[in-house]
């Protein structure tokens, strides 16, 4: 029950982060089929994606801390999109490597080595943003 529980919550992370994203752009020849899940239920993801951003923003533990929690869980849950998104969002509210690194470690450990496929995406996001 607790693995499901932290996929379901793994896989709304990311499409309440898609959702936050989502800007509206000009149409493009190749542009990416709306959201399935938002375009069938906007009433819901409107109120889910407020309470990402209320659980996820700053409060009593800043949101640098909340998005490692969010790499951390997505290394248990092998949710590589998610963490890729966790990360990148860590790595902007000024999450060092190492901060990155340990909070990957404690996935890993919790999970079990069946996470390290995901883990690698991390490290891809890590190099990409050139952090040392």
């Amino acid at each position: 029950m607790l693995a499901f529980l932290g996929r379901t919550i793994a896989i709304a992370s990311l499409i309440a982060a898609v959702a936050a994203r989502a800007e509206p752009a000009a149409p493009v020849a190749n542009a990416q089929q709306p959201d399935p899940v938002t375009a069938n239920d906007p009433a819901f993801m409107g109120i889910f994606t407020q309470q990402y951003r209320a659980a996820f923003g700053s409060g009593a533990i800043p949101a640098k801390y909340k998005q490692l929690s969010g790499a951390t869980l997505s290394v248990v849950v092998k949710c590589e999109e998610c963490l890729k998104y966790h990360v990148q969002m860590a790595i902007q509210l000024g999450a060092s490597r190492q901060e990155i690194v340990e909070a990957l470690r404690i996935g890993l450990l919790t999970g079990g080595s069946a996470g390290l496929p995901t883990m690698e995406a991390a490290y891809a996001v890590m190099d990409d943003a050139k952090l040392k």
